[in-house]
């Protein structure tokens, strides 16, 4: 995994996706499947640390205590296609003859609906914000410019 990082994800992939990607190959992969060797990588396997990152892959940290013990499906399908980026170097390289990624069942995405205030709540909330100053901030923050808050008119602008 560090000759792909080194090689090949640090000349392909964003440089803020490094730090992802390192994190990822020093907290989950190399730890769990960096001392088999390459050639005995197999679908079984990845699904085995697939499996386990699901139910218990959290590193202990301060701040992760509340959260479950397992990675999100997600992030699960993030650490994958990292492994299948490397896994594809390999078989290019003829390093592997089958790519075990090939064959590997990924965690289905939670899609989880999003959750808004009701508009009495959303209108107090606003008119607090304009009442302290900080209307324009808000707007901003959830992607809007403060010439679309006047444009809204005074039921939510307060304009």
């Amino acid at each position: 995994m560090d000759e792909w990082f080194k090689n090949y994800a640090k000349i392909k992939a964003r440089p803020s996706s490094h730090q992802t990607y390192r994190g990822y190959i020093d907290n989950h992969i190399k730890p769990n499947i960096g001392k088999l060797p390459l050639e005995k990588l197999t679908s079984l396997e990845l699904q085995r640390l697939y499996k386990k990152l699901l139910e218990k892959g959290r590193i202990d940290r301060t701040e992760s205590k509340r959260q479950p013990k397992g990675l999100s499906p997600k992030t699960v399908r993030n650490i994958h296609q990292i492994i299948a980026s490397a896994m594809k170097l390999a078989k290019e390289q003829r390093l592997i003859t089958t790519d075990p990624t090939e064959g590997c069942a990924l965690p289905k995405l939670e899609h989880r609906e999003m959750k808004t205030l009701p508009v009495e709540q959303l209108t107090s909330f606003l008119r607090e914000a304009k009442d302290s100053g900080v209307f324009e901030i808000v707007l901003c923050g959830a992607g809007h410019r403060p010439s679309e808050g006047r444009a809204a008119g005074p039921e939510v602008g307060g304009y």
